[in-house]
């Protein structure tokens, strides 16, 4: 076998001749992007047989993950359940001959000419066994992924999106979007931009936007103003869940119609918990943050709390009484979901009206909406300020449709 140092450009250099020049490519590589090397692999797609590229923390482009779509030995490591897929290997192979690329490269613009890289070039026979354990490495490799199909690319594209306005973004780059239909990742909600989204709030036919906006901004000030939903007053308490009577609005704050972002009135054993003072359904309330970044950790608290208010009801509380208090809590992440808007949000959103329960209403309701290039928008300045305070919740301005 001969070994050979190679640098970053060095990697570049070589990976485009050994592309060219042999017929079989076994690859293990934690990320990629579209560079000019990647064009030249995409240009010579029958020659792979085992190409495994990661996709953890959403850091492979997904371009080149769509490029990929249908190639059937060309796979994205989504199996891979302990620590991070994270190998740097290129092998080819021709007859007897083979060759490797291994060491720090990732197959990124960075890793093939920007970054100080180091990788050797190893070239020698088939029958060597640094390439018999190599070529096993790239099948055990390949044993860790999906070919990509349609489906997944519109779903890793959707997560790029998410991941870069997350500090943090998840390992498993399809946590939370499994559930998403695949025509919501391509639906005119997600790619409606910021002036748009505020065109069809301000041209609601049912919704009286001041006024909306005050009740929002009454809501999150009794919040703020207690440590937990069970030390507000009766009849705030009944005003934020939507069930509060007209005899019962004793205060200027309270004479609004608190029927906006859906009246539950009618929903019998979920007045009583809030008439109660129900201990699990302000716990629920509480674990939602007043502040800061609402993960599906807050929500799943919230709905095991919520749920726990229900024990003894012969009704359940369910995606209508639930999304009210949440929208209510953080009208910036929650929408209320319930019988005016419903039909319209399933459209626009891409879910089944019929089967959303508080198990999916994250994955199919909020993810979509954080995917939104709308919700992505920095504050603006002035009036609009306000409604993207309020953006996830407003939506119903949009959706309402009066029965």
């Amino acid at each position: 076998m001969k070994v050979e140092f190679l640098n970053a450009r060095g990697v570049d250099a070589t990976l485009r001749r050994l592309i060219d020049e042999h017929v079989e490519f076994h690859w293990a590589v934690a990320w990629g992007s579209m560079t000019g090397a990647a064009k030249v692999l995409l240009r010579n797609v029958s020659k792979i047989r085992d190409v495994t590229f990661g996709v953890a923390f959403s850091q492979t482009d997904p371009d080149l993950v769509a490029a990929l779509e249908g190639v059937d030995r060309a796979r994205v490591a989504t199996k891979f359940s302990g620590g991070t897929y994270h190998p740097k290997f290129y092998g080819f192979r021709s007859g007897r001959k083979a060759a490797a690329i291994v060491g720090s490269a990732n197959f990124t613009a960075g890793g093939l000419d920007r970054n100080w890289e180091a990788a050797i070039l190893v070239t020698g026979e088939t029958s060597d066994p640094f390439f018999v354990d190599i070529f096993k490495f790239t099948k055990a490799s390949a044993d860790l992924g999906e070919v990509v199909t349609s489906e997944f690319a519109a779903a890793y594209r959707a997560s790029c999106t998410r991941a870069n306005r997350l500090p943090k973004p998840p390992r498993n780059p399809m946590e939370g979007l499994r559930q998403i239909k695949p025509g919501g990742f391509r639906s005119p909600l997600i790619s409606m931009p910021w002036m748009d989204y505020v065109m069809e709030v301000q041209s609601s036919a049912h919704h009286d936007i001041e006024k909306s906006l005050a009740l929002l901004r009454t809501a999150q000030k009794w919040v703020a103003d207690v440590r937990s939903f069970s030390q507000l007053r009766p009849e705030q308490r009944k005003a934020i869940a939507g069930i509060i009577g007209r005899n019962q609005k004793n205060s200027p704050d309270l004479k609004q119609d608190w029927g906006w972002f859906g009246s539950m009135k009618g929903m019998g054993d979920f007045a009583n918990r809030i008439d109660e003072n129900d201990r699990n359904l302000a716990r629920a309330i509480d674990s939602v943050p007043q502040k800061g970044q609402v993960t599906v950790e807050h929500y799943k608290k919230f709905i095991r709390h919520f749920e726990k208010a229900f024990d003894h009801s012969t009704r359940m509380g369910g995606v209508p009484t639930a999304s009210r208090l949440l929208a209510m809590k953080r009208p910036d992440t929650f929408i209320c979901i319930c019988r005016p808007n419903r039909e319209e949000a399933a459209a626009r959103m891409e879910f089944s009206k019929t089967r959303l329960t508080l198990d999916n209403y994250w994955e199919q309701v909020v993810e979509v909406i954080r995917l939104s290039e709308w919700y992505n928008e920095d504050k603006p300045d002035g009036a609009e300020g306000e409604i993207w305070e309020n953006r996830a919740a407003m939506l119903d301005t949009i959706f309402y449709r009066p029965s």
